[in-house]
């Protein structure tokens, strides 16, 4: 039965998600700061590589799980289909058991046959702390794609927040008292945090049971019901994907720098991905994003409202990045100097190279979100031999070539893989969302401001920071210019955010033409 009941809370829910979700990151961010500073580069290089292999093994036994809820709950929910949304859920329960239960044996077996030349500690404690984090992790991921499917983003924004918040304060209470600390305790940390903020979205989850009713939609016409059975055909498709883009994801570079880098270089590097990946998380592309795909599959029949929105959403990324490029450019040494390890301050090129790669796969991550809900998906079985030939590429080629390959690799696979995901979708809203012509504009504005401060510096090499700054003024300067937005995409942003600030509404209208 239908109950003419809008989504209670909506917005506050969006507000809230967001507040903490920033909170997070910039807490994330200090936190990241407080284990470089703390840990030694070999200890780091440890904890570095163990967080790699977490966030990689979970993609591998993810099997497109989470995923599969963003796309299938949200519909279920609103059409009042809750025998499919049971039948969904458990499905997704047993596959999630099972992926777990292979992934710990894994790590058994890597540990028991490895020789000692896979993982860099195979004590007890760090395989026991390893396992555990893991499977929170893994827990987590799964209840925060239902939660957003739910509207309860606020749950999962609150987890995060403490989560975070004990894991520093732990640290901080073993510094304050002496400890030594090591990458193995960093990994036992996180593995209780991690679990603790599972339990707590789990307990909420089960509250919200007899509250989903309220998420149900009245329509005028009978809705068109998704088919359970096409649940897992769409999973698989998602994991192909993933899997596709995981060969060369951060993570598994990170694992196969490890190869071909010493000790410094790869606690160096790690440290700066760690950094841009925590840094990016805060741009508009992943943070907003992945919140917004359940509400698009609601809606997935507008696609001109989708496109504008996801344009403008990624105009904001790419003037991020640009920022971003600008700032560590310019003052990257000092910058990593003083927030990192003095040892560090020579990598400070790392930075905006690994946020282009970044950036790249947020251009991938728009092409995917508008393949997967105009359920599209051979696409993504054409992108895996680019990513088995770039996943190759780097491992035969990291030992002789280093920091190069590793740099330069993932960016070509990427430019590959994006050529192939916008052509396949050349009829459809992606192109638009991209918007190259515009993109272009942002880019070229911020390339002519740093190589104009390059030659600055030359002169005055001893302000880097306050060049920087200045530098950056004069790129939001330029953006009165070059108005990389269309004001089909500013209404389609008032229409979306209708309570936004007036002041922020005329600015950003300057900007669009």
């Amino acid at each position: 039965m239908n109950i003419a009941r809008p989504v209670p809370n909506f917005r506050r829910a969006l507000q809230i998600h967001y507040s903490f979700k920033f909170t997070n990151l910039v807490l994330g961010f200090a936190f990241q700061i407080l284990v470089v500073k703390t840990l030694s580069p070999n200890d780091y290089a440890i904890y570095a590589f163990f967080l790699a292999l977490l966030l990689t093994m979970e993609r591998v036994f993810s099997l497109g799980i989470d995923r599969t809820l963003l796309r299938y709950v949200p519909a279920y929910s609103a059409d009042g289909n809750f025998e499919s949304l049971s039948i969904l859920l458990r499905k997704a329960a047993i596959a999630r058991v099972a992926s777990i239960s292979v992934a710990v044996s894994l790590v058994y077996l890597m540990a028991v046959y490895g020789g000692g030349g896979v993982l860099p500690d195979e004590s007890p404690l760090t395989l026991y702390g390893f396992c555990i984090w893991y499977i929170s992790y893994a827990v987590m991921t799964d209840l925060e794609m239902l939660a957003q499917s739910w509207v309860l983003h606020a749950t999962t924004a609150v987890a995060g927040t403490l989560d975070v918040l004990a894991r520093s304060a732990s640290v901080l209470c073993l510094v304050g008292l002496e400890y030594k600390i090591s990458g193995v305790t960093i990994i036992v940390v996180s593995a209780i945090t991690t679990s603790l903020a599972s339990v707590f979205v789990l307990a909420r989850m089960v509250w919200f049971r007899s509250q989903i009713a309220h998420l149900v939609i009245e329509r005028d016409k009978e809705p068109s019901h998704l088919a359970v059975r096409g649940a897992p055909v769409f999973a698989l498709s998602v994991y192909a994907s993933n899997l596709g883009w995981l060969m060369t994801s951060p993570s598994v570079i990170r694992i196969l720098a490890k190869g071909g880098l010493d000790v410094v270089a790869f606690s160096a590097f790690s440290f700066a991905q760690a950094l841009c990946v925590s840094i990016q998380r805060s741009f508009p592309g992943p943070m907003v994003l992945p919140s917004l795909e359940p509400i698009f599959a609601r809606f997935s029949t507008s696609p001109n409202l989708m496109s504008e929105l996801v344009a403008i959403i990624f105009k904001f990324e790419l003037i991020c990045f640009a920022s971003f490029s600008i700032v560590t450019v310019l003052a990257g040494e000092q910058l990593i100097a003083i927030i990192s390890r003095p040892e560090y301050g020579q990598y400070y090129y790392l930075f905006p190279a690994i946020m282009f790669v970044l950036l790249l796969q947020t251009i991938y991550r728009v092409g995917e979100l508008v393949a997967s809900l105009q359920l599209t998906h051979m696409v993504f079985l054409v992108l895996w031999p680019v990513s088995i030939l770039g996943t190759a590429s780097l491992y035969f080629t990291v030992e002789k070539w280093g920091m190069v390959a590793i740099l330069l690799i993932p960016i070509l696979e990427s430019m590959v893989r994006i050529a192939i995901v916008m052509h396949y979708n050349r009829h459809s809203v992606g192109w638009r969302a991209i918007d190259p012509v515009r993109s272009l504009q942002v880019c070229l504005s911020a390339s002519v401001v740093i190589v104009m401060a390059l030659l600055v510096r030359k002169a005055f090499p001893e302000f880097q920071i306050a060049l920087a700054m200045g530098s950056l003024l004069v790129f939001f300067g330029s953006l009165f210019v070059a108005r990389p937005f269309r004001k089909e995409e500013l209404e389609s942003l008032a229409l979306a955010v209708p309570s936004s600030p007036r002041v922020l509404t005329r600015s950003i209208a300057r900007l669009a033409r």
